[in-house]
């Protein structure tokens, strides 16, 4: 019979709170020195200090191989140090029969009788222990699984933010190849519209340059009579006139789209405008048989801007659809009011526009199809000047058409301006009776310098010609002329400092000085106005403005009063 005082003590070992209490109780009642209980742990395989109780024990190895020994044989005898000393001493070591736990005595043998109650309580102690082991290592993988799972989380977290990464960089990718790919697509059509406006280019150029040449061969020969002397100046006069216009174009386009012109504002009667353009297109429209009809309200209407880009801008259109017209065609110009606006349509029955090119129309150098008799003439900047020129008076343009065949229509609309203070109305004054002018030319470009020399000479004025600067600074130190033409690029010094060396004179200090170059940027004029010019006119030479300063007096403009002078492309 077990003794009850065995199964008190029992009963704390199997608490792990009061378990060091039991062992502690059950050393004293076995006569031992100190009892240790070991747990088998099932997950490792090894026998383990039981919870509750010292964890450690010195001489590891040696308690695990005496432990192995107890678990094969169901006791076994050695010598090993306790938990609290290194000296060995007697250990006495019995496991249940379930192999589950342990009982070690350590420093004497406990009697036979008590040894057998305690055997024979060790399967209900075991139990607990395997239990409790199990308890722990279901807790250790527990915490092992959600702390698994947290990394597994943060993993997937990594990864999809990674996936996010990858397939925005992607997307990036995707988008610069697309990028990369209409850029490529925009280069060759600019590269392939560059080739087709070098071809026009020099197409346009030759076509003029073939009746200015045959012009001189017929003159050279001398054997001419006079109306086909004047018929022959009439045909270089007009090539000339040509050739001159394309390169207004070109320096015209490119200063407007740079932003490098500065519109006069002032306020305008858009009906006036309108009806200046037909003026200056109708050379056009009548040489190529087009019936014009004109749709114009009574009312003044006015918009803010520069007239003389406005008038450019309807004029280019009157000219675009003259061109694209085939003779005997209809061109309509309708103006249009509302409260906030003024609309100007342009209409036309002519050759229609391609739904592909449609989108582009605006474009630099961009044409429809010509043929290769190329009747229509031009390079293609008009319609992109125009845009460029309404835009800068905060205006729009759009066009429509049908097709190949079906005409055109552009509008233009501008914001109407409510205000209506007078407005001033330029006049030319009577022309001053013409009088002989001491006039001095300096130009490097002998040909140029003669040829005007003998025209201005024809029309009653006293010339002196020198083709460098230091010969022209002496010339007009000599002559005292009224008037100095000189060139801006001259080889020994340049036509600026000239100037001033010539406006240092006492000779020549009130004299008309008019700059005649190739340069016709607005800071190339600025520069010769600083330089102590009067005026500035690009080559080739506006005779008629040329001979409207010569006879109109030397007062000294501004530099925005120069663009006037010098014609509607400010050149």
């Amino acid at each position: 019979m077990i003794p009850l005082e065995l199964v008190s003590i029992f009963i704390d070992l199997q608490n792990a709170d009061t378990r060091f209490v039991g062992t502690t109780n059950l050393a004293r009642y076995a006569g031992v020195a100190q009892v240790l209980i070991f747990g088998r742990d099932a997950e490792v395989g090894i026998f383990l200090p039981a919870p509750g109780l010292p964890q450690t024990l010195r001489a590891g190895r040696r308690w695990q191989d005496f432990l192995g020994r107890c678990a094969e044989t169901g006791s076994a005898e050695a010598t090993l140090p306790s938990a609290d000393c290194d000296t060995d001493s007697p250990v006495w070591g019995q496991c249940d029969s379930g192999g589950n736990v342990i009982v070690a005595f350590l420093g004497a043998e406990p009697a036979a009788p008590t040894r057998a109650a305690i055997v024979a309580l060790l399967p209900l102690l075991g139990a607990r222990l395997a239990g409790e082991l199990a308890e722990i290592a279901a807790v250790g993988l527990a915490a092992a699984a959600r702390e698994s799972h947290r990394r597994a989380n943060e993993l997937n977290t990594a990864l999809d933010v990674s996936r996010r990464e990858l397939q925005s960089a992607y997307q990036r990718i995707e988008d610069e190849l697309v990028f990369r790919r209409e850029a490529e697509a925009k280069l060759r059509d600019a590269d392939r519209r560059k080739d087709e406006f070098l071809a026009m280019l020099a197409h346009e150029l030759r076509n003029p340059l073939a009746p200015i040449g045959m012009a001189a061969k017929i003159l050279r020969l001398g054997k001419v009579t006079p109306d086909r002397v004047k018929q022959t100046c009439e045909i270089i006069d007009r090539q000339i006139g040509h050739m001159t216009k394309l390169l207004d174009d070109l320096l015209d386009v490119s200063r407007v789209t740079r932003g490098l012109v500065v519109l006069t504002q002032g306020l305008h009667d858009i009906v006036a405008i309108v009806r200046d353009a037909v003026e200056q297109a109708r050379p056009l429209i009548d040489s190529r048989r087009h019936q014009l009809a004109l749709t114009v309200p009574t009312q003044a209407a006015h918009v803010r801007g520069d007239s003389t880009r406005l008038v450019q801008i309807v004029t280019n259109l009157l000219n675009n659809a003259a061109k694209y017209t085939p003779q005997g065609g209809v061109i309509e110009l309708e103006l249009r009011l509302d409260a906030s606006t003024v609309q100007i349509v342009v209409r036309d029955n002519g050759i229609g526009i391609d739904a592909a090119l449609l989108p582009h129309i605006f474009d630099l150098f961009v044409q429809g199809e010509r043929s290769f008799d190329r009747a229509q003439g031009g390079l293609g900047i008009g319609l992109a000047l125009v845009k460029s020129l309404v835009e800068q008076h905060r205006g729009h343009i759009g066009v429509a058409s049908a097709g190949p065949g079906a005409g055109s229509e552009f509008t233009i609309r501008l914001p109407r301006a409510h205000a209506t203070p007078a407005l001033e109305v330029l006049q030319h004054g009577d022309t001053a009776e013409s009088r002989a002018l001491d006039i001095l030319i300096v130009d490097d470009n002998v040909d140029a310098a003669d040829m005007l020399s003998m025209y201005l000479g024809s029309v009653g004025h006293r010339l002196h010609v020198a083709y460098e600067g230091h010969r022209g600074l002496a010339l007009a130190e000599e002559a005292a002329p009224d008037v100095l033409l000189l060139d801006i690029g001259l080889p020994d010094i340049d036509g600026y400092q000239l100037a001033q060396r010539i406006r240092a004179l006492p000779q020549t200090a009130h004299a008309t000085l008019i700059a005649l170059t190739g340069y016709g940027q607005d800071s190339d004029r600025e520069r010769s106005i600083a330089a102590g010019f009067d005026h500035h006119l690009t080559k080739p030479v506006d005779v008629a403005a040329l001979l409207h300063l010569l006879t109109n007096g030397s007062e000294r403009p501004s530099a925005r009063d120069e663009r006037h002078e010098a014609g509607p492309n400010g050149e």
